[in-house]
């Protein structure tokens, strides 16, 4: 297996994710949002460039649909859900379709289309996707980062993703940036004592999200394993992948 790691959207080009398994990274908020939406019941997310998208979309689908998104962190004017994945409940989303727009997040699910298979991770599910992808021969774990820079928070959860694949026995070549990830995990929060949540804090993103009020996001987005499922963005939609969903935990 060769495993890359791009750092942020916007920095490749969409032919270099031909024929590859890319796996879209978006920790605060957009991946444990969608991971929390579906496995509360959510049938599927589609997810738009912007909110302008979103609207036009909606009218496609028919009113028995949700929007969601943020910019800046904050829910967009008259969106039903902003970014939080603790507005998305079962209660709130069971059933439901949801198209999601953000500000790093989608973008980078949409620069990655047309990829051979788009996985969507998070420190959520990070277990059940690593052992989703020990056959595959090549993996990009995709950052989306934040506004074109690169998200610690991002970085972290690929680098837990390839340790999971190393300790599975899996033989891989990883490049420069895949080897940064991985030890940027392996010294924050590959120690025993290691507090994921604490190690989350330091982000710089997170940081921004706190100001904002969404603290408890932050809590909640350091759950590793908390939501073992493994999610797929293919033809425009993002699902559970319901064959993979019956492995165990690795």
């Amino acid at each position: 297996m060769k495993i890359d790691l791009i750092f942020a959207a916007g920095s490749r080009g969409r032919r270099d994710f031909h024929g590859k398994t890319v796996v879209v990274i978006d920790v605060l908020r957009a991946t444990s949002t969608i991971v929390t939406a579906l496995t509360n019941g959510c049938l599927a997310l589609y997810p738009v460039a912007d909110p302008g998208t979103a609207a036009l979309f909606r009218r496609k689908l028919g009113s028995d649909c949700l929007t969601g998104g943020e910019r800046q962190g904050l829910k967009i004017p008259g969106f039903d859900l902003g970014n939080s994945p603790l507005e998305y409940t079962a209660e709130t989303v069971a059933g439901q379709r949801i198209i999601l727009t953000t500000t790093n997040g989608t973008q980078a699910m949409l620069e990655a289309e047309h990829a051979a298979e788009i996985l969507i991770a998070s420190f959520l599910n990070a277990g059940r996707t690593s052992t989703y992808l020990a056959d595959k021969a090549e993996v990009v774990f995709f950052c989306a980062g934040t506004k074109g820079e690169p998200g610690l928070e991002d970085l972290l959860c690929a680098g837990l993703m390839t340790e999971r694949l190393l300790a599975s026995g899996v033989e891989a070549e990883l490049t420069d940036a895949a080897r940064i990830g991985l030890v940027a995990y392996r010294h924050l929060m590959g120690r025993p004592e290691a507090d994921p949540v604490a190690v989350l804090h330091q982000a710089q993103h997170a940081r921004g999200l706190v100001a904002l009020g969404f603290s408890d996001d932050i809590t909640y987005c350091a759950q590793i394993d908390s939501r073992p499922c493994v999610v797929r963005f293919r033809d425009g939609r993002i699902t559970l992948l319901p064959e993979a969903n019956t492995a165990s935990e690795a």
